[in-house]
């Protein structure tokens, strides 16, 4: 999914199609709808999860949010982020897939960073050329 918000953004940027007047922040929306596209795959898993009585669940100071949706989406924006507030957190085997979790947003923030600079330098530099 990454990938392919990538690979559009770069496409984008690369032959400057004109259906927009500003290609950058076109590719960085979408890029942002990418990471958020993926905080909500992990935030459903976990929400199946907590479906699964031997596959944890999350816990928090207010238990009657247990069937709450945002609280799973809360904590996958947490988690994926590596911000880790600590208001809500996995108990069980859950636990694992918050460290997949924070991991995974962990190299895909960093890979969108870089290819932002990558391509902010192109763009630029194209621009400057004209």
């Amino acid at each position: 999914m990454h990938y392919s918000a990538l690979r559009l953004g770069a496409r984008l940027i690369i032959h400057e199609e004109k259906f927009t007047k500003r290609p950058l922040l076109f590719v960085l929306a979408l890029v942002f709808l990418a990471h958020l596209a993926e905080v909500l795959l992990f935030a459903i898993t976990y929400y199946v999860m907590h479906w699964s009585q031997w596959m944890g669940s999350l816990s928090d100071l207010n238990p009657a949010n247990a069937d709450d949706f945002t609280r799973y989406f809360y904590f996958s924006i947490s988690s994926y982020t590596t911000l880790g507030v600590g208001d809500v957190v996995p108990v069980g085997p859950m636990r694992i897939l918050a460290g997949i979790e924070a991991l995974t947003g962990l190299v895909l923030i960093a890979w969108t960073a870089s290819f932002s600079y990558l391509m902010m330098e192109r763009y630029w530099s194209e621009a400057e050329g004209k």
